[in-house]
């Protein structure tokens, strides 16, 4: 009988952990859709991901310091490759005079965890180790991102209120 218990709650748990689970489909990341911004006296941060054609999701960026130039922008997909959804992302100076990466080898990410609002995406080839993932806390859009320069661990998170 304490078994039959035992094994009852263990399923439950189970069970309640699969409901929050979400399988990672473009679907099940329209909450990444919309405008997020971030804004300090030293720098102005946005981020845009819109739900387009084709089943894919459409990302872009800007970091820029007011007053004194600089920057970084950024252009983005999440689309289905093969069953496999994948994160490909292009920087690009403040002027887009200057890419910093390969003009055929964008920055490449799988999602490997996705759960409700949050999704996680792993690395690969030479971006291998390094993690990148969304969170959706009501009006918020949490990135974190994991990477490693020059073979050192670099972490960064920014927090962007949406529209």
């Amino acid at each position: 009988m304490k078994s039959g218990l035992w094994l009852l709650a263990l399923g439950g748990i189970a069970a309640a952990t699969n409901v929050s689970a979400a399988p990672c489909s473009l679907n099940a990341l329209a909450w990444m859709k919309g405008a997020w911004h971030d804004r300090s006296e030293t720098m102005q941060v946005e981020e845009r991901w819109a739900v387009g054609p084709d089943d894919r999701l459409l990302g872009s960026s800007w970091l820029l310091h007011p007053g004194r130039g600089g920057g970084v922008l950024e252009a983005e997909t999440i689309m289905s490759d093969a069953g496999t959804v994948t994160l490909r992302i292009r920087h690009f100076d403040d002027t887009l005079a200057h890419a910093r990466e390969d003009k055929d080898a964008p920055m490449t990410f799988v999602a490997s965890t996705c759960a409700e609002n949050e999704v996680v995406f792993d690395g690969q080839g030479d971006r291998a180790g390094e993690h990148i993932t969304y969170r959706r806390e009501g009006d918020r859009l949490k990135f974190i991102g994991d990477f490693l320069h020059q073979g050192k661990p670099i972490h960064v998170e920014e927090t962007f209120t949406g529209e």
